[in-house]
């Protein structure tokens, strides 16, 4: 992200760019935490996660491209559109059929 982004903070900040590596790699491991209990809606909270994503990159002035924006939006509406019908959906055996073809 720091090296794709068109303007970003992290290399004038001493030491940086391994802090901004070290808290998304607290993020994704608190994913992969909550997945033990299933890949679930009720139990992953994507918006939460992608918000925890914006939060460290507004905090290293990280910009984020505009393609990106627009998909961080739609995930967060389709998790809440997803929460409010089947929050027990697993969401790899939903996924196996489109990702295999089938």
């Amino acid at each position: 992200m720091v090296n794709r982004a068109r303007y970003q903070r992290c290399t004038e900040i001493p030491n940086g760019k391994h802090v901004f590596s070290c808290g998304v790699a607290d993020i994704v491991s608190e994913f992969h935490d909550r997945r033990k209990q299933g890949l679930t809606l009720g139990a992953v909270n994507v918006g939460s996660l992608l918000g925890q994503v914006l939060d460290l990159c507004r905090q290293f002035s990280v910009e984020i491209d505009p393609a990106m924006s627009s998909v961080v939006v739609s995930m967060l509406v389709l998790e809440g559109v997803g929460r409010s019908l089947d929050p027990d959906l697993n969401l790899i055996k939903a996924a196996i059929p489109f990702l295999i073809g089938r």
